[in-house]
């Protein structure tokens, strides 16, 4: 079953999930160090990642940014098992589940969206262990970090709660 946005889950996810790291000192700060599973969702946070030296294990991306199509680089595809999607904008489709799951079993790998990656931070969270980091960024602010923990799933299922079942 694919779930979909409401103008709720919309207002939800306007604002930070987690800690908003303005400055890529604070990146690399949280970073520097930090042996759990790295999740990185969206094009930019990805590659600037990558850019300052670090490899998530994870990264989801949908080759768009601010709505603009961009390229997915060959270096964020580099040394990782690929994994595609298919995930309507507004939505988080029914084989997201299946295939971030998937996808988070590999040390290295990456989901390329046909479709738009947005809402599934909100995957990514459910589906990784304890311990765990998902970074997503937020548009003309910075990049959020989400410890995953059962604070922040219990916050995602709040937020997956107000979104409505198209089967």
């Amino acid at each position: 079953m694919s779930l979909k946005a409401t103008e709720e889950t919309r207002k939800r996810v306007r604002s930070p999930l987690g800690v908003l790291l303005k400055k890529r000192s604070e990146v690399k700060d949280l970073l520097n160090g930090f042996k759990g599973f790295l999740i990185c969702v969206g094009d930019i946070v990805s590659k600037k990642l990558i850019e300052m030296g670090f490899q998530p294990d994870l990264c989801i991306v949908d080759g768009r940014t601010m709505r603009q199509p961009i390229p997915v680089t060959e270096r964020l595809k580099e040394n990782r098992k690929v994994f595609k999607l298919v995930n309507p904008p507004g939505t988080i489709s029914e084989d997201s589940w299946e295939v971030i799951k998937q996808a988070a079993s590999y040390s290295k790998s990456i989901v390329i969206v046909d479709g738009e990656e947005d809402l599934l931070a909100l995957v990514a969270v459910k589906s990784a262990p304890d311990g765990s980091l998902v970074l997503y960024g937020q548009p003309g602010e910075g990049v959020v970090a989400i410890k995953v923990d059962e604070s922040s799933r219990k916050m995602v299922s709040e937020i997956l709660g107000t979104m409505t079942s198209n089967v």
